[in-house]
């Protein structure tokens, strides 16, 4: 026989149980009984009846004696099964102060040392409780307790209707999506809620359609089956896809004096994806810039290779920022930018060079200032840029120390060694003429000596 008392259960043998049944009789019987001396004749003639019922009944159950006990380990859950999945649920089991709670998910450890367990799962499972009791190390494991589960709703998506990147624009707000559950029910059985997205863009008439999507973005939907489950996914929404376009200028350097780039493209996707149309804008057309409002009318050229003069007015090095629209098959739309700095002209004109056929210093180069000194050494396959790049076109014109022109050249090209003219000092005129100023020459005089060429 057992007895289930504050959690525990009490096994007690054949005579423990005979004595207090017996004891209970005489207690009862001296109770009820009219006389005295009937109660103490009961108590003399069954002594060794009674006195063992008091000391049995009195330390099992007054003086909390767990002899013989067992702690109780069964579990319960909080609500009806099957249950949702991935939807948290509780186990309990009976809570004792001074024990330890181990739980087991099929055959694995779980977290948790608590009567308590949250949790939540995606088939059916079983659970185990193992308690331990601190202070006597007694242990008791719990039956297999099962857990079954609903079929998971499983979410897919389709979409039906792509839409350009653009989504400030309205045919980048034309995606068309829709949902489909499958698990216990067939799709169109399930409740389909979407997330972020107007009343309007839901299909009236099918809840798992939603239209007037942008692209490349997350939209959410929650769906539902008719035992309540909930399941959750995202879809990122995709575009047509856009050309990859490679803008090239030539040069990617200008200068204010001869301010022309040529500007081309190239479709690198040209096997999949074609061009339908474009158009350039160049960046330099704005509102109080000296060619406003007449540069609006090449703000839009849809030339393949245009040529683009830059030339407002400028006091220090500036960029510009052009870019080229380019259109798909479908009408969406994609922006390149290309950057081009213009510089101002600031030439160095050297005073001296070496035609000695060392490779060093052999020819009388004017190119760009870049912060040298006259005698600094400068090697011909250093490739310096020619004053067609910073001017529209220019003239050359060196004399010798009587006025008598020993060398000339228009549109010089860097390539005067000297010729056959002897170590001297030599006198240069040189004219150019600029974009920003075509009525007047920039001129620039001065003196260079040839020396060391053992003429």
């Amino acid at each position: 026989m057992h007895i289930d008392f504050t959690g525990y259960e009490y096994f007690l043998s054949a005579n423990e149980v005979l004595i207090i049944i017996t004891g209970f009789i005489y207690t009862f019987a001296m109770f009820f009984s009219t006389s005295t001396n009937h109660i103490l004749f009961l108590i003399m003639k069954d002594f060794k009846v009674f006195l063992p019922f008091f000391l049995v009944f009195f330390l099992l159950l007054l003086s909390g004696n767990k002899l013989n006990a067992q702690l109780n380990c069964d579990i319960s859950i909080s609500q009806a099964m099957p249950v949702c999945p991935n939807v948290d649920f509780e186990l309990t089991a009976f809570e004792y102060s001074n024990c330890t709670y181990t739980w087991e998910k099929n055959g694995e450890l779980i977290q948790g040392n608590s009567y308590k367990l949250i949790t939540n799962i995606t088939e059916t499972a079983n659970f185990t409780l193992t308690i331990t009791d601190n202070a006597t190390q007694e242990e008791c494991t719990s039956a297999p307790f099962e857990v079954s589960c609903h079929t998971p709703i499983e979410i897919d998506f389709v979409q039906f209707q792509l839409t350009c990147t653009n989504g400030d624009e309205p045919n980048g707000n034309t995606a068309v999506v829709k949902a489909i559950a499958t698990g216990e029910f067939e799709p169109d059985e399930y409740h389909y809620y979407w997330q972020d997205v107007a009343y309007f863009q839901i299909d009236p008439n099918d809840s798992s359609i939603v239209n007037s999507l942008k692209a490349h973005q997350k939209y959410a939907i929650e769906v539902r089956d008719d035992y309540g489950c909930p399941a959750w996914d995202t879809i990122r929404t995709d575009a047509y896809p856009n050309p990859i376009i490679e803008v090239n200028s030539d040069p990617d350097t200008a200068f204010i004096e001869n301010p022309y780039v040529t500007f081309s493209f190239v479709n690198l996707s040209e096997d999949s994806i074609q061009v339908s149309n474009h158009y350039w804008n160049f960046g330099d057309c704005v509102e109080g810039s000296a060619n406003y409002p007449q540069c609006l009318d090449d703000i839009s050229t849809s030339q393949y290779a245009p040529v683009h003069a830059y030339g407002n007015p400028i006091t220090r090095d500036t960029t510009y920022y052009a870019s080229l629209t380019v259109y798909n098959q479908q009408g969406c739309d994609t922006t390149y930018v290309k950057d081009v700095l213009v510089k101002l002209v600031n030439l160095f004109i050297p005073n001296v060079f070496t035609p000695n056929g060392d490779g060093i210093n052999d020819y009388f180069i004017i190119t760009e200032n870049q912060n040298s000194g006259g005698t600094e050494e400068r090697a011909e396959y250093d490739n310096y840029d020619v004053l067609a790049k910073y001017y529209e076109s220019s003239q050359l014109v060196v004399f010798n120390r009587w006025g008598r022109v020993v060398y000339e050249s228009g549109n010089y090209k860097n390539d005067w060694d000297g010729g056959n003219l002897p170590d001297g000092v030599y006198f240069y005129v040189l004219k150019c003429q600029g974009y920003s100023n075509p009525d007047n020459d920039f001129v620039y005089k001065g003196s260079v000596t040839i020396f060391g060429s053992g003429r």
